[in-house]
């Protein structure tokens, strides 16, 4: 008997040597989110795809502007010699092999500008894709920013309801102690049991919610929804001094990545506008052949079977007519030019709303969690009074729970205004392209 216990004991022991021990849960800063979303995020991996591209296009503009050599080499087996016929008589000619090398170089010295205006133009473009890149960067911080505070409130709400749910049990014990002294009545005990009861389920919707926050915080940075992870930060935060309305709208002009975008996908189009008028010019080019060629009868060429030759000069095309093609290229270059300053200018108006619009936010989120914190310490006096007076007999368990109420709808709302302080100004950081606080210490 005492061996099947030991060897139980043993087997016990190996299984639970076996199991892998608990994981830690990831602590997981503001910082880290930040960095954790930039990583995985498929829209940067596009923007800096679509840079790339543009990056090798501004590349093969450049190389129009460098001379271009090149080498071409041909072989030919007559199977049957070409003739030609003189007085009458068919006279073959030619070797029954030949080759011909030739290295050939070209540079353009004119082209009406279509050359320096296309380097201009994909200089532009590169431009434009690294602001799309850095949009795309500020979207991600953006959206980690905006889950991450979620989780923050709705952690700070499921704090909020457990306290309250607490305050409620210490006042049933309270009223449980009058009742067995003959100073509450047993209703005024059942009314307290309600109050602890209506309390549970709002705290286990604060903790549902707390739950679902981290999951969709998880879910965006690319971490297993499953995954221990401890979320180490608050709403709470040092008073902060806003840039005024005037310079927000200026920064957002000058730093928005998407009006940075706009502007030069415009500056990409005007310059495409000068590439296409330049068919209406001529183009000269400098061009040199260095030929090597030879004709023999046998499988190589012997030294008088063989030549070299060599060429200069300047080549000169002009267009006089090309049945309209130029012109309505010009035309469609302008029109995209238009359709790019209309955009352009579409995507300054709405930064110019969006800027005002978040700029309100902030301050009124400010202003309501300004007012909310000094009512939290109102509140919390009032109640510590009431419970006071409650338990000297001088206030009723009505005036008891209403001082609670009102602690707790206070916290809630200065929790609340916190939050949609620090959504409102992160989505400002993004519109206007920059941090615009500055903390006063």
């Amino acid at each position: 008997m005492k061996g099947v216990l030991v060897l139980a004991a043993l087997m016990s022991a190996g299984l639970a040597w076996g199991q892998d021990a608990p994981t830690a849960p990831m602590e997981l800063t503001l910082e880290k989110a930040i960095a954790l979303g930039l990583e995985q995020n498929l829209d940067i991996s596009l923007a800096r795809e679509r840079l790339a591209g543009l990056e090798a296009l501004r590349r093969e503009a450049i190389g129009a502007a460098l001379p271009a050599l090149s080498l071409n080499s041909s072989y030919n087996r007559n199977l049957k010699k070409p003739a030609f016929f003189l007085g009458g008589q068919a006279i073959t000619a030619g070797s029954d092999n030949s080759l011909r090398h030739a290295f050939n170089l070209q540079q353009y010295l004119f082209a009406g500008g279509a050359v320096s205006e296309g380097m201009k133009a994909a200089r532009i473009g590169v431009e434009g894709g690294q602001a799309q890149v850095r949009g795309a960067k500020e979207d991600v911080v953006l959206a980690v920013k905006q889950f991450f505070y979620a989780v923050c409130l709705a952690s700070e709400t499921a704090s909020i309801q457990r306290d309250f749910l607490a305050l409620a049990e210490d006042h049933l014990k309270t009223i449980a102690e009058r009742f067995r002294q003959g100073l509450d009545s047993d209703l005024v005990v059942l009314r307290q049991k309600v109050e602890v009861a209506n309390a549970q389920p709002a705290l286990v919707a604060a903790r549902n919610a707390h739950e679902l926050s981290l999951t969709l915080l998880k879910d965006s940075l690319g971490l297993d929804v499953d995954a221990p992870v401890r979320v180490l930060g608050s709403l709470d935060g040092g008073r902060v001094v806003l840039m005024s309305y005037e310079s927000l709208q200026s920064a957002a002009l000058e730093r928005n990545p998407a009006y940075q975008t706009a502007r030069k996908q415009w500056e990409q189009s005007e310059s495409l506008v000068h590439v296409a008028q330049a068919g209406r010019w001529p183009l000269l080019s400098l061009y040199a052949d260095y030929q090597w060629y030879s004709e023999s009868n046998a499988d190589w060429p012997g030294p008088n079977e063989r030549a070299w030759s060599s060429v200069a000069g300047l080549r000169l095309n002009y267009p006089f007519f090309t049945g309209g093609q130029t012109s309505a290229k010009i035309a469609q270059a302008r029109s995209r030019r238009d359709a790019a300053r209309t955009g352009m200018e579409q995507v300054a108006r709405g930064i110019r709303v969006e800027v005002k619009r978040q700029w309100l936010a902030v301050k009124e989120a400010l202003e309501r969690a300004q007012s909310q914190e000094s009512a939290i310490s109102q509140a919390r006096r009032a109640l510590e009074a009431t419970e006071i007076r409650y338990r000297a007999g001088e206030a009723s368990l009505l005036e008891q729970n209403d001082a609670t109420l009102a602690l707790q709808q206070t916290r809630l709302l200065y929790a609340n205004a916190l939050h949609d302080y620090r959504a409102a100004l992160a989505a400002l950081e993004r519109a206007v392209g920059m941090p615009v606080e500055e903390v006063v210490r």
